[in-house]
């Protein structure tokens, strides 16, 4: 092949190749800055510092005093706003989950620059910014609340309208087997092949039977969220959204152990089970 067809072949490739936004589990701080007045202020910088890892955002109001911070990893974060000729307002403590959009308002009085105003308070508990119908299960839910596996998809029952109690997919269990297949969530009344899994925004459904692919370990995870109705075009497809974060680390150093463990020699005898025969054995670690 001549150097000059290699080289257009080259660079049509190059333009091919565009950077691509996941559809990660953040979530989105805005808001408008005003002053005393009520009046809209541009130009004022607003920081979001994450209290885990230092890490820093900053943006800045346009000309309507409103600003947008998208795409935050879920934790607990500070916002500073600063402007020469008014005060520097500090909140710290918002919390911000997975699909979650706070709208957290600003407002600057007069003063030095290195005047500092601290207000305590986390993000609003009423979500306005979008209407979808979704529930974040925390890191404290799933860490601390029992599960039989160390399945945290178990813990997607406390979702309004959500069980894991219905029938699996028979034909994935048929063709595949495995625990995936043998698990079952139905969310609103749909079946489960309605269900759409991401995993840190990674497509984690399985194509042929829209189960799982991939189940992380409980404690490598922040939290997720199910949104049961009304969410964004975002999604493409699906009844059910099952949005998972793993956590992001922090400054400092943190280990876990566990051994999940089931013996038939701490189980109570079954009602059904013959009085004269033993507790039938059963052994489980994990």
């Amino acid at each position: 092949m001549p150097r000059s067809s290699v080289a257009t072949l080259v660079l049509l490739l190059g333009t091919l190749i565009v950077p691509l936004h996941a559809q990660t589990p953040s979530g989105e701080i805005t808001g408008v800055v005003t002053d005393a007045t009520g009046s809209a202020v541009p130009g004022v910088t607003i920081t979001l510092t994450n209290q885990a890892t230092n890490a820093v955002r900053v943006a800045l109001t346009n000309t309507s005093g409103i600003y947008v911070v998208p795409a935050i990893p879920p934790g607990l974060y500070t916002l500073k706003a600063e402007l020469s000729g008014f005060q520097t307002v500090e909140r710290r403590d918002i919390e911000v989950q997975v699909g979650s959009s706070s709208r957290i308002p600003v407002t600057l009085e007069l003063g030095e620059l290195t005047e500092v105003v601290e207000i305590t308070g986390g993000a609003p508990l009423l979500q306005t910014e979008h209407a979808a119908v979704a529930t974040v299960i925390e890191n404290r839910a799933i860490v601390e609340l029992p599960l039989n596996g160390r399945n945290y998809l178990q813990l997607a029952s406390l979702t309004p309208g959500a069980t894991t109690y219905g029938p699996a997919s028979s034909q994935g269990q048929q063709r595949m087997g495995g625990q995936r297949n043998s698990f079952a969530l139905n969310v609103a009344g749909q079946r489960i092949h309605y269900n759409h899994y991401s995993l840190d925004g990674v497509e984690n459904t399985d194509l042929n039977f829209n189960s799982y692919m991939l189940l992380p370990s409980v404690d490598a995870l922040q939290e997720f969220n199910i949104v049961s109705g009304l969410f964004d075009a975002e999604y493409g497809r699906a009844i059910a959204q099952v949005n998972v974060s793993t956590k992001s680390g922090t400054n400092q150093f943190h280990a876990t152990l566990f051994e999940f463990m089931r013996d038939s020699a701490l189980d109570a005898k079954n009602y059904f089970d013959p009085d004269d025969q033993p507790i039938p054995p059963f052994r489980r670690n994990q």
